[in-house]
């Protein structure tokens, strides 16, 4: 999947911004000066909202220059909780381990904010999460998306463990050397500038330290709707997409029409208009995005079919082995047998 069909997606990291903001005297209105969305089109995104890497690229200029503060992304980098990130967040925050989380974190980079290619290694007793360029970054802004996400990686790691991360190093893909001890102290280890690569380094033996909200089988679940909305960022119009993030949002529920269209700031009647003019309907998406998580959930993993059931919404495993042979053709049985 290419960046520039993700970037819709990017939309959501406004708010902590502005949230942060707000904490330092500043409006929305001000921070969203010149990109041509409002405050309510970040609440309730209309159907046909789109946003580019230019809208943007204009609303964190707009934030560094209000403040003045070229520190500014190492102080919101903190505003971005893992629960900012939606399904992506929490598989990360109820993977079993570190080492699962961070693995997650480069599975899902794009259902992140970060406008770089994230990876993962160990290189003997050094962990390392590393940022790499994947798309031109303006100069003017890459200190700042560089503090801000790094911070943001950081902080959220934090916050998922029982005890804060100890960091050994962190690279920056900058040079703000003259800015050294700022840098110090906010990461608490030393750091190295003008580095081909942005990273966070820690001591490997800490890999397997327990998430203080570990739940394997949630995380496996989440991380099952994250491959879902992956797929469908890259081959589908910003609506539908929209409404099936919606369908996946909360495992094991799925909202009726009503619901949908009140979370999409419009009524029911206009919600099937504009999927009946993309010649689909809220009922066919609801049927696939189930028949998809039901192919996951008997491919991938050992959960019994009482359970899936419910994940998927039937009342009765019954219920759902008649759907599941209208869709596919097979019992869920005979699925999970094939696959294994």
């Amino acid at each position: 999947m290419t960046f520039t069909n993700s970037i819709a997606h990017h939309i959501k990291a406004l708010p902590p911004a502005i949230v942060a903001m707000r904490g330092l005297g500043y409006s929305a209105q001000q921070c969203l000066e010149g990109t041509g969305l409002t405050e309510c089109d970040l609440i309730s995104p209309g159907p046909k909202q789109a946003f580019s890497l230019e809208q943007e690229f204009r609303f964190h200029r707009n934030l560094l220059e209000l403040t003045g503060d070229p520190l500014l992304g190492l102080k919101l980098g903190k505003a971005y909780t893992l629960q900012s990130y939606g399904l992506f967040g929490y598989a990360f925050l109820s993977a079993p381990t570190l080492r699962q989380a961070l693995v997650i974190a480069c599975n899902y980079g794009p259902l992140s904010f970060t406008l770089f290619d994230i990876g993962f290694s160990t290189e003997g007793s050094v962990a390392v999460l590393r940022l790499s360029r994947c798309i031109d970054i303006p100069q003017d802004l890459l200190t700042y998306y560089v503090d801000r996400d790094l911070m943001a990686a950081g902080f959220g790691s934090d916050m998922a463990l029982a005890e804060p991360l100890s960091l050994t190093a962190v690279s920056l893909m900058h040079g703000a050397e003259a800015r050294r001890d700022n840098y110090e102290q906010h990461f608490g280890c030393p750091v190295v500038f003008n580095a081909p690569h942005s990273e966070l380094c820690m001591d490997a033996a800490n890999l397997d330290t327990p998430m203080s909200l570990r739940d394997a089988e949630t995380s496996t679940l989440c991380q099952q709707q994250c491959q879902l909305l992956l797929a469908r960022m890259s081959n589908s119009s910003g609506f539908v997409d929209q409404v099936r993030q919606l369908i996946v949002a909360r495992p094991g529920y799925f909202p009726d029409i009503d619901y949908a269209a009140e979370k999409l700031n419009t009524t029911s009647r206009t919600l099937r208009r504009r999927l009946a003019d993309e010649n689909n309907s809220y009922q066919q998406i609801l049927t696939e995005v189930r028949y998809q998580l039901a192919c996951e959930y008997l491919g991938t993993s050992s959960l019994p079919m009482e359970e899936i059931s419910v994940l998927l919404g039937y009342s009765t495993p019954g219920n759902f082995s008649h759907a599941f042979k209208r869709w596919h053709g097979s019992s869920p049985r005979q699925y999970r047998q094939g696959r294994h």
